[in-house]
């Protein structure tokens, strides 16, 4: 009998959550509870904050509640049982930091090069090849752009670096796109048709991009609990720091010497790389081929 009294409990909540997440109407925690007939406040407050709680989001300024996102797991009785008989978080607490600044790099190029282009990249997860990079630029030039402590031994110097590399260099993500392209300079229908039928005339290439990103953000962070009903964007728009800057000019550098140059070295041989620098500051980079 007590188990079918709280099996009814449960199907009530589920069609009281349910129907406000259809109407998208807001309630309170009281009509909550009259709604699913639990009549004593301690009861009723153990199963709220064990299974309810996480599937509503309180609404700023107010004692209601609006339904949150989460509950689309349940929208069937058999998975809302599911749940409200074991204790789960379905939502996550997030906190939050938002940078002014950022540095976006994206690298465009023929899928041909993408296994090379991995080798490369992948090396520089690794703290020796960040070494080597880093002494081949020169360690005075490195110095001019990442300050030495006084009396710093080189040793010392280039793990600080490392460190520091570290925390900003922490990875890419490659996409491929499918484009088409214009071969030679414009033409008729007819003369397109002409030079098809050469033996290298392609007028039109499709050809599939591999673009290599690269995501960097600059100076200290605005920090805060993340609410998903707070003005977030409002509340975390911060106005950034006076060495931002200087940071990002470092990242910059640091980014050229210790992909760029593997980038365009592994690649070598193609009529043109691309580089879209954004961001901070919005570039394109080509690197063309010289004729002989």
């Amino acid at each position: 009998m007590i188990s079918d009294k709280k099996t009814l409990r449960q199907r009530k909540a589920f069609h009281f959550l349910l129907d406000r997440f259809t109407k998208h109407e807001p309630f309170t925690k009281e009509e909550f509870q009259t709604a699913t007939d639990w009549l004593k406040d301690s009861t009723f407050d153990t199963h709220w904050s064990k299974h309810y709680e996480t599937l509503v989001v309180p609404i700023e300024g107010t004692i209601s509640f609006r339904v949150s996102e989460a509950f689309r797991r349940f929208v069937t009785w058999e998975s809302f049982r599911k749940y409200v008989t074991q204790k789960r978080h379905v939502l996550a607490d997030y906190t939050t930091q938002t940078f002014d600044t950022v540095l976006l790099f994206e690298f465009f190029m023929p899928l041909t090069n993408e296994g090379y282009l991995r080798t490369a990249l992948d090396a520089l997860f690794f703290k020796d090849s960040i070494m080597s990079r880093l002494k081949n630029a020169g360690v005075d030039k490195v110095k001019t752009h990442f300050k030495a402590e006084p009396d710093e031994a080189e040793d010392s110097y280039l793990e600080r670096v490392c460190d520091w590399i570290s925390k900003k260099f922490v990875g890419y993500s490659i996409s491929h796109v499918n484009g088409r392209y214009r071969a030679s300079d414009l033409k008729t229908m007819k003369e397109a048709a002409e030079a098809a039928s050469t033996v290298s005339g392609r007028y039109l290439i499709d050809e599939t991009t591999a673009i290599v990103r690269f995501i960097f953000p600059c100076g200290k962070p605005a920090q805060n609990q993340f609410h998903s009903t707070a003005a977030y964007f409002e509340k975390l728009a911060g106005d950034g720091e006076p060495e931002t800057k200087d940071e990002a000019a470092r990242i910059r550098w640091f980014f050229y010497i210790l992909f760029v140059q593997s980038i365009v070295e592994i690649v070598n041989g193609e009529d043109e790389i691309w580089l879209l620098e954004s961001g901070f500051k919005n570039k394109l980079h080509i690197w063309r081929v010289q004729n002989s």
